[in-house]
């Protein structure tokens, strides 16, 4: 470097911390420089390409996630992530959109590996991409994690509500426990669904307005017990709770 009156020749790179130029910062200082927002782009960059200083998962994960990181070279980092990492990424606002797409793509390489336990959490917490993923999963606790997902929308109830493999304790349990069956749409398709346990079918149908319980009792794709509830609700009989039985 030339000589130049009143700056350092030894001195480090303009926004780059002294220990990236000395070589040998440790690893806490690193991880630090990767999770603060604040460190230059350069020096994230630099901190990337060295493969001495990213060997370990924790190291690679704070580097994918810091908003400054080269998609390119972050792409290449993300097969090294566990599933509990793709998942927090895939709801990390402060990682690209296309990282984000990119562990959700991860994710469903990984489905059929995961066991029951570790769908169910990652249904929990994760992304829209990962809702829509495991909204066909046939299995009812993971499905109860759906539902239980702050991202899971109406629109995924009425495409599990169209399937004719869905749990029967699955459809129990939103009837009777959880709150999405006070939406108008997701009681409508519970009550016509063949596989909702009788009991929490006729439970629902008070709930309907008197249009839709008239609409129900003609609807003869509808199981016949649910069609014969709203007859008798329609005309005043009532049907004595939910255990009631219909001839």
């Amino acid at each position: 470097m030339p000589y130049i009156e009143g700056v350092d020749p030894h001195a480090a790179a303009p926004g780059l911390p002294p220990s990236l130029d000395n070589g040998d910062p440790g690893r806490d200082e690193l991880l630090s420089l990767l999770r603060s927002h604040e460190t230059p782009a350069e020096a994230v960059t630099r901190i990337g390409r060295n493969r001495a200083w990213m060997r370990s998962r924790e190291m690679k994960l704070a580097f994918v996630s810091n908003p400054h990181a080269p998609q390119v070279l972050a792409r290449q980092f993300l097969p090294h992530l566990g599933w509990r990492d793709l998942t927090d990424l895939s709801v990390n606002a402060r990682v690209s959109p296309v990282l984000r797409r990119e562990a959700e793509k991860l994710l469903r390489t990984r489905l059929p590996e995961l066991a029951v336990g570790e769908k169910v959490a990652l249904a929990r917490r994760g992304s829209r991409g990962i809702v829509e993923m495991l909204r066909d999963d046939i299995d009812a606790l993971v499905l109860r994690a759906v539902a239980g997902n702050p991202r899971a929308t109406e629109s995924d109830f009425a495409r599990i509500l169209t399937r004719s493999d869905v749990p029967a304790t699955f459809l129990g349990w939103l009837a009777d426990q959880s709150s999405w069956s006070q939406r108008r749409a997701v009681r409508l398709a519970l009550v016509r669904h063949p596989r909702t346990p009788p009991p929490s079918a006729l439970h629902l149908i008070p709930a309907l307005s008197r249009r839709d319980i008239d609409e129900l009792r003609r609807d003869f794709a509808a199981p016949r017990l649910v069609r014969v509830a709203a007859e008798r609700h329609l005309a005043g009989a009532g049907f004595g709770g939910s255990r009631t039985r219909f001839g």
